[in-house]
């Protein structure tokens, strides 16, 4: 902002100085009746354009509208060229005399961001551009009159060859395909503001209002010089009527300019005034602050890294590439809280969205306690759900597994002890064997019902408690695993088996996918929650949303505890869960 100062001081200097060039040029005209007319119109249009683009350019630097308004008023000054008895002074005046439309046609595409944004309309755009300067430049150089309703214009310096016929066809060439480019950007611009949400099309009904009826009577009269030529009553009303909405705009600009500044400023002390009384909610106050029926605010829950919404549910922030919604973050002091996410066009008021994150950030952080626990409980109410479905999935199981395995095995024995029987006093040779099989389909059966008996509720833990548990897991384990601490004392036994099961799946995964070299577990009592951590050097990158570890993350909550997975690639998984752990 210091080195913009002088620059815009700059610009309005030179400003200053070639209004009144204009006027000294209008005022020296030899017809006295448009003298004053002449001297008026193009200092007025200069000085609204140029005031207006220096306003919009010191209170937005960075965006291109300030300079497309400077640019109108600057190139304006062609048109006062055309008064000057210069030869040379006359034909720039004449080619660059329509080149302030174009350039006020680009304002209104550009509005409000400041940057013209399809491709269609850039295209369009470009060929306004050369229209506006190579039509009447054809023009002049095969027409020795340099304007066709003046006789006393100087002789034209850049002719070439006086062909008549050839600077009219040109002439109405250039007004037939200039009405169409013109008509098809009313239509681009029409479909823009239909196109817009609602807070967008408040910002834009004024501007595009204004720029749309000024481009459409341009158009009218462009086909209406082409087939009923340059001279008539028409022509010059519809001329002086072009000027009345085009001399609007730039005021339009500044009373809206001032008006969001006051409304900022009114909007932003009734928020506060409404946060300070909790008059109504959080979010209808900010939408009203910032002029957006659409705002949404995101809470920041720090522990699980993610944005939601008030009720709960998880939501991302848009990105810079979404053309209709963009974000800003709130924080309360250093601290992330949350976020504002809005329509695009709010953009343009930065100080508006900064002023209502920092009028809101108080209140924000009491929501997002409140938002964390509604969280939490969507967060519960899901795992259960995972947790009913997958006991069901897992008790059929079971049942295959007790049908298919030991169930059969169990058959098999009875109808081996039949044969027993019935063999003692024919052979017993064979009741002796037939004993062993029956034995070994015993051993077998007990093996096997040991097994799934270890995956419900392994013995160990329940005999010789977690430290002896753990200790077995890593012993079983492919990777050296340090065991670095367990409580010597027993804790309450889901606590026990919950601990036991996210290191037995964490040792499970680091021997499928990590090619880990070494890894550490760790398990602790920390102010009322038994802490367990499993950590290893292998290739990161683990899926926290995997079914075995999303399965821990159901067990862990269903105690009212969090996992937590932190998986980089290339430096390790580190697996952690807090689960509230009283005192047993």
């Amino acid at each position: 902002m210091t080195g913009l100062r002088p620059a815009l001081a700059g610009i309005g200097l030179l400003g200053i100085l070639l209004i009144a060039a204009t006027v000294m040029l209008a005022l020296s005209n030899d017809d006295p009746s448009s003298r004053v007319a002449d001297a008026a119109l193009g200092a007025g249009v200069m000085t609204a354009y140029i005031g207006a683009g220096l306003l919009a350019w010191y209170r937005r630097p960075h965006n291109a509208i300030g300079p497309l308004l400077c640019a109108v008023g600057f190139t304006f000054v062609f048109n006062a060229l055309t008064l000057s008895d210069v030869g040379w002074l006359f034909a720039l005046g004449t080619v660059f005399g329509a080149l302030f439309f174009v350039v006020f046609i680009h304002l209104v595409l550009a509005f409000p961001s400041g940057r013209v944004e399809g491709r269609l309309e850039r295209r369009l755009l470009g060929a306004a551009y050369a229209i506006a300067i190579l039509i009447p430049l054809g023009i002049s150089v095969f027409s020795a009159d340099l304007a066709s309703w003046d006789d006393g214009t100087p002789a034209n310096p850049i002719l070439i060859a006086d062909r008549v016929q050839v600077a009219e066809a040109i002439d109405e060439v250039g007004s037939v395909v200039g009405s169409i480019v013109i008509a098809t950007l009313v239509a681009l611009i029409v479909r823009r503001w239909l196109r817009a949400t609602p807070p967008a099309r408040r910002v834009l009904t004024p501007i595009l209002v204004c720029g749309g009826v000024m481009i459409v009577l341009l158009a009218a009269l462009l086909l209406t010089e082409a087939f009923a030529g340059d001279e008539g009553t028409v022509q010059e009303v519809m001329s002086m009527a072009t000027l009345v909405p085009f001399m609007l705009l730039p005021f339009v600009f500044v009373v809206g300019l001032l008006r969001s500044r006051w409304a900022r400023a009114s909007a932003v002390e009734d928020l506060v005034e409404r946060l300070g009384g909790q008059r109504g909610s959080l979010r209808q106050a900010v939408a009203d602050a910032l002029g957006d029926p659409t705002v949404e605010l995101a809470y920041w829950l720090d522990g699980e890294q993610r944005f939601v919404t008030d009720d709960g549910q998880a939501v991302t922030l848009p990105g810079p590439a979404d053309p209709r919604r963009a974000a800003t973050e709130v924080r309360h002091g250093d601290a992330l809280v949350g976020a504002m996410i809005f329509d695009r066009t709010r953009e343009d008021e930065p100080e508006l969205v900064a002023a209502a994150a920092s009028a809101a950030a108080l209140a924000m952080e009491n929501g997002r306690l409140e938002a964390e626990l509604r969280a939490r409980v969507a967060d519960l109410q899901e795992s259960r759900a995972r947790l009913v479905t997958e006991g069901m999935a897992e008790r059929r199981r079971l049942e295959r597994d007790l049908h298919d395995g030991a169930q059969q095995r169990l058959v098999s024995l009875s109808l081996q002890l039949g044969l027993a029987r019935g063999a003692v006093d024919r052979d017993p040779q064979e009741a002796r064997e037939l004993l062993d099989r029956a034995a070994t389909e015993l051993n077998q059966a007990l093996d096997e019902l040991r097994e799934l008996a270890r995956g419900l509720h392994p013995a160990i833990l329940t005999d010789r408690g977690l430290p002896a548990a753990i200790d077995a897991l890593a012993a079983r384990s492919p990777t050296p695993v340090d065991v670095e601490a367990v409580p010597d004392e027993r804790l309450p036994a889901a606590v026990e088996a919950a601990a036991y099961f996210v290191v037995s799946e964490a040792l499970a995964n680091l021997a499928k996918h990590a090619e880990a070299e070494h890894a550490m577990v760790r398990v602790e009592r920390v102010n009322g929650h038994a802490v367990v951590e499993v950590r290893d050097d292998g290739r990161g990158g683990a899926d926290a949303g995997g079914h075995g570890l999303r399965g821990l993350s159901d067990r862990v909550a269903a105690l009212d505890g969090r996992l937590a997975v932190e998986s980089p690639p290339g430096k390790g998984t580190t697996i952690r869960a807090e689960i509230p752990c009283a005192s047993s």
